[in-house]
């Protein structure tokens, strides 16, 4: 018999690392952008930890609001950028609606929506690192 007590709380496993599989080239092709993503993506998986566990404070959350903007914003020109460089290759709509998970109706409106306008900023960071 131990007089030792009984050890009942599982043991935290550690804190996954997380990898993003890029090749030599694409890193050299992203540059300084790399970093500048992956810090905002690691600030919007914090905000995100935080307000699962309810301990974010209104600074917190505004960090977490910043990040998201600056990383949806960004999102938002390489999927534009992507769309209108899927159109100019020829690709169909059906494919396009495939990928954005709408009907080929609504793809094809958001394509020639998109084709209409010019280019925005975070489009042309998107293709040219700008």
């Amino acid at each position: 018999m131990t007089t030792e007590p009984e050890h009942t709380d599982p043991v935290p496993a550690p804190a996954p690392d997380l990898t993003i599989p890029l090749s030599a080239a694409d890193a050299r092709a992203l540059g300084d952008d790399v970093g500048q993503m992956a810090m905002r993506l690691g600030a919007v998986l914090h905000g995100l930890a935080q307000l699962r566990d309810g301990g974010a404070n209104t600074d917190d959350l505004a960090t977490t609001v910043l990040m998201s903007n600056g990383l949806i914003t960004r999102l938002e020109g390489i999927r534009d950028a992507a769309v209108r460089q899927h159109a100019a290759r020829g690709g169909s709509y059906g494919a396009l609606a495939t990928s954005m998970d709408v009907t080929r109706a609504t793809a094809q409106s958001r394509r020639d929506t998109l084709l209409r306008k010019d280019p925005s900023e975070m489009e042309r960071w998107a293709t040219d690192g700008d």
